[in-house]
């Protein structure tokens, strides 16, 4: 399946506000697929310890200070928003996520 977006959760091991997010992440993902279909956004994880924490440093700033951090990027893998406040009830992910892509 192609998809417009991808938002990426970045997480790692032994990380209590990860382990926490996650299904926050999973609700939302639910949540943002039913109610705005037309923004057609992929979910997914990266482990910054197995994958590249390098490539999280490298997208902002701000990014790489610690997980879980998100990210969201278009079809063409440029960076369209990013979000490093950590751990954020359902509600305020639901609100970046939107509003980054409206």
């Amino acid at each position: 399946m192609s998809f417009k977006y991808r938002a990426v959760l970045f997480t790692q091991p032994g990380c209590p506000a990860c382990d926490a997010m996650k299904p926050i992440w999973a609700k939302v993902a639910k949540e943002v697929a039913e109610e705005y279909p037309e923004l057609n956004v992929g979910w997914g994880e990266m482990n910054v310890l197995d994958d590249s924490w390098e490539f999280l440093e490298s997208l902002t700033e701000e990014s790489g200070q610690g997980t879980p951090e998100i990210a969201i990027f278009d079809e063409e893998c440029n960076l369209v928003a990013f979000n490093g406040e950590g751990i954020m009830p359902a509600s305020q992910l639901k609100d970046f996520v939107v509003k980054s892509l409206k």
